[in-house]
């Protein structure tokens, strides 16, 4: 398509919208705030700044904070009516109507089953074997039996039986003798040694003591450290003609000034759409208002 020439936007229809930042979406918030005048099957064209066609997705790294895109329709060009994603993925096929089943003469004989199932072909019945009248089991232990020797039981064959010698005989005891003194020394004893005591002296009688009649003469602690000064007062500065001077502004920088430097708020990036100014075929949508 050629541009036909620099194209004035309607300032009165305009309408603003966040950037966008793919051309599918500067489509859809076209479509959404503008409409043809006999619907949408007339493709609209979009220009920057009223000069420079967009139609490639790399035409949109030109797009600015605050620039204008001017809509325009050919009544000449008439292009297929916009599908959507699910339209050109999904297409729709025509279904084929089913026909009725053939009609039945009457029923039929039923012919039996001579196939096999899988159950039959691994699970082969056997003949069963006719099983014998179970007796009752032989008594090991027969009464009358008390001449003749049993075998070896397991505990005495695991613990046989020792003869034990009877102990020899214990010498008489002699008695203890007679009770000797401990002469040893304990560890208390040679740790913690007694020395002899002191005699205590007599007290004598307290002097009296005579009141004081004199000042102190001495200098504490806080005396001798903290001097006190004699400061002179401050006497106000007066200008020529006896008024106090004017305040002035504080030109220094405090902390908080000087740690968290104030800095301009971006704010959202915008663009403009508006349509070509007197084209009939492109108007403001009326369901919406911006």
């Amino acid at each position: 398509m050629s541009n036909p020439g620099n194209l004035v936007g309607d300032r009165e229809q305009r309408v603003t919208v966040s950037l966008p930042r793919t051309l599918h979406e500067l489509k859809s918030h076209a479509h959404r705030n503008f409409t043809t005048k006999r619907g949408s099957s007339k493709p609209m064209r979009m220009f920057h700044h009223g000069k420079v066609v967009i139609t490639h997705p790399n035409h949109m790294s030109n797009l600015k904070d605050g620039d204008v895109v001017v809509l325009t329709a050919n009544p000449e060009e008439q292009g297929p009516p916009p599908l959507s994603t699910h339209q050109a993925h999904y297409v729709p096929h025509p279904l084929q109507a089913k026909k009725p089943p053939p009609d039945q003469d009457g029923p039929k004989e039923s012919v039996p089953f001579d196939g096999k199932s899988s159950y039959t072909v691994d699970y082969i019945p056997h003949p069963l074997e006719a099983r014998d009248s179970a007796k009752p089991p032989r008594n090991v232990w027969e009464p009358g039996r008390t001449g003749v020797k049993t075998g070896r039981s397991t505990y005495a064959s695991e613990y046989p039986w020792h003869n034990v010698k009877p102990p020899d005989k214990t010498c008489k005891h002699v008695p203890p003798g007679k009770a000797v003194p401990f002469e040893g020394l304990s560890s208390y004893q040679q740790d913690y040694v007694k020395h002899p005591q002191r005699p205590r002296s007599a007290a004598g009688r307290p002097k009296p003591q005579l009141p004081a009649s004199g000042p102190f003469e001495g200098s504490t602690t806080y005396t001798t450290d903290y001097k006190r000064f004699q400061v002179p007062p401050a006497r106000p500065v007066r200008m020529d003609g006896g008024n106090m001077s004017e305040p002035k502004p504080f030109e220094g920088s405090s902390e908080y000034r000087r740690e968290y430097l104030k800095h301009p708020l971006n704010g959202p990036e915008i663009l403009h759409l508006e349509p070509e100014l007197h084209n009939p075929h492109v108007r403001r949508a009326n369901w919406n208002v911006t």
